[in-house]
């Protein structure tokens, strides 16, 4: 097996099958390619990589040819590689974009052999990551070729810092890619997630709380969008940026998220409970700081209404997918109690799981899902890759609404 194939779908196989053309241009951040092409390889992408020769002359092509297993396109030779294999590309990739890139492409301007792809791959989705000095960017030249740009083609929004229009993380621009892959099935459906924990405040400087990372409601939230839907993701304190075309709402507690739900349920058509929030609320919080020489305070929890089990009272056509999480118990226990919260909620969709196996805040989850009249396992697997196959299955059902 080579070190190149040893590696492909480690993270997922969200992006199995899918071919892309990288299109590396001159910027000072072409480097970071580098770790972009592995991560969508750990993804499952096949990545044919094609350079600029400023960029060839900066980062040698073998470092390209070591990353994805493939030799670098500099020139264009009598094989035709962009047709071979620009035509047949499902993605294409352009980062960095430089300024001179950016406006190239969105001209459709081919003189070199990464323009030259770019134009020849005219079926593939595009993805453009520029990468420039902030005053470049601000220039009018720049910011119309953008805007002609996002009439065919996806612009990641770059970093700005120092001074500069900076290459995102390349675990971002991995998203955006699996987002340009995703299916166009949810055009139409309005989708409200929740995500993250809840802070129960004892005072106003200390809370209870539940280590929830957030990350399986933005996963079902980024999918969700990307496949047409128009998405709220009702958010307890996480340190996620919500995704690209997301509303956000904001809350704290329990009852805030609680009523942000209910506040919204007669206009959506689907509810993803991915949000761990805490069971219960604080009774009678205290204003400014507990005094720490108390040798002992007293906390009263009540039981906070539960957000998944109220939701179809209030729209009976909604479809609804709740989670459940235990710790610590046999796959027959979870299984009953998941099948309880499901009947008692009208949930769907129930996704039981143990998170003494995987934990909080891991990129990988395995879930039991639960319908009517089936149980199937699903991983462990990457969070995204969960996620895409729970709105896959739930398809047909929303649809039937």
């Amino acid at each position: 097996m080579s070190e190149v194939e040893a590696i492909r779908g480690t993270y997922s196989n969200l992006l199995r099958g899918v071919r892309i053309a990288l299109l590396v241009s001159s910027g000072v951040s072409l480097y970071k390619s580098i770790d972009t092409a592995r991560l969508l390889i750990r993804h499952g992408a096949d990545v044919h990589v094609f350079m600029t020769p400023k960029a060839a002359r900066l980062v040698s092509p073998h470092l390209f040819w070591w990353a994805t297993g493939r030799r670098p396109v500099v020139e264009l030779t009598g094989a035709t590689e962009h047709i071979e294999i620009c035509s047949n590309a499902d993605v294409v990739l352009a980062a960095p974009a430089t300024a001179n890139t950016l406006v190239k492409l969105s001209l459709g301007i081919a003189d070199n052999a990464a323009l030259t792809c770019a134009l020849a791959a005219s079926r593939a989705r595009k993805v453009v990551v520029p990468a420039m000095n902030i005053a470049m960017w601000n220039t009018p030249q720049v910011q119309e070729a953008v805007e002609r740009l996002r009439k065919h083609a996806v612009v990641v929004p770059p970093v700005f810092e120092e001074g500069k229009a900076k290459y995102p993380p390349p675990e971002e621009v991995a998203e955006y890619v699996i987002d340009a892959t995703a299916p166009q099935d949810y055009g139409g459906v309005r989708v409200l997630v929740t995500a993250g924990p809840t802070h129960e405040h004892i005072d106003d400087v200390k809370y209870i709380t539940t280590p929830s990372s957030g990350l399986t409601g933005y996963y079902f939230a980024r999918e969700a969008a990307a496949r047409g839907a128009r998405v709220t993701l009702v958010a307890g304190p996480a340190e996620l940026r919500p995704p690209p075309g997301v509303e956000l709402v904001k809350v704290t507690s329990v009852l805030e998220m609680y009523r942000a739900v209910l506040e919204r349920a007669g206009e959506n058509d689907m509810f993803i409970f991915a949000a761990a929030p805490l069971d219960f609320y604080v009774d009678g919080r205290a204003s400014g700081k507990i005094d720490s020489s108390l040798q002992q305070y007293t906390v009263v929890l009540r039981q906070a209404p539960k957000i998944a089990q109220d939701v179809k009272r209030h729209n009976p056509r909604a479809y609804v997918i709740g989670f459940k999480a235990e710790h610590g118990v046999e796959e027959a226990e979870l299984l009953r109690k998941a099948r309880s919260r499901m009947e008692s909620g009208g949930w769907d969709i129930a996704l039981a799981h143990d998170v003494s196996k995987m934990g909080f805040g891991t990129l990988k989850d395995e879930y039991l899902l639960l319908t009517k009249d089936r149980v199937e396992k699903l991983g462990p697997a990457h969070k995204r890759e969960l996620a895409r196959a729970v709105l896959t299955l739930a398809r047909p059902g929303v649809a039937a609404r």
